[in-house]
């Protein structure tokens, strides 16, 4: 138990150094370096779905979109929406904050539009669901079920955001699919 709590001292002085490095002195590089130190010790601890190790992936993917490195933000933020829509539905507080930043993502790789931005947000929701349908019945040993799930996941993701990317390439490997060979590498 004394382990343990020494373990989530070391996360949240890790996650504080992070934020604060990000936040207050532009130090990008160095704050995603302690985030995913405490995001580390968070998930050995809590597992996926907790709303700690959300805040780690939503403060990385914040350190990204701060870097102008918006496909590496828009995963992050995703990992983070995804927790928090499993933990307090899609109209919580924590998880419109989460949302909102990934409008803004959507909107700084280049689409303008209202249109444009909810079709794209929609997507990344239609993405999110498949995913827990899938994984829901994966849970219940209905596997066949479970690949139709990740396969209609994987669809949606390849034709809205590409055939390559770390969401792709997590939604393959649940579907137990090889993950398509990158653009013009065939």
């Amino acid at each position: 138990m004394a382990d343990r709590q020494k373990k989530l001292e070391a996360a949240d002085k890790h996650f504080n150094v992070g934020k604060s490095l990000s936040w207050d002195k532009d130090d990008f590089e160095s704050a995603k370096i302690e985030l995913r130190k405490a995001l580390q010790i968070r998930e050995s601890i809590y597992g996926m779905f907790h709303i700690d190790t959300s805040k780690c992936y939503y403060e990385i993917g914040r350190a990204y979109y701060a870097e102008k490195k918006y496909n590496e933000s828009l995963v992050m933020y995703r990992k983070a929406l995804r927790i928090r829509v499993a933990l307090f539905g899609k109209f919580h507080t924590e998880t419109k904050n989460v949302d909102h930043c990934l409008r803004l993502t959507v909107q700084a790789k280049g689409l303008y539009n209202a249109k444009d931005i909810n079709e794209a947000m929609d997507a990344i929701y239609d993405v999110l669901n498949f995913e827990i349908k899938g994984d829901t019945f994966r849970k219940a040993g209905r596997n066949a079920e479970a690949q139709v799930e990740y396969l209609k996941a994987a669809a949606v993701e390849e034709f809205h955001f590409g055939r390559d990317g770390e969401i792709l390439g997590e939604l393959s490997r649940k579907a137990g699919i090889k993950a398509p060979p990158p653009p013009g590498g065939r």
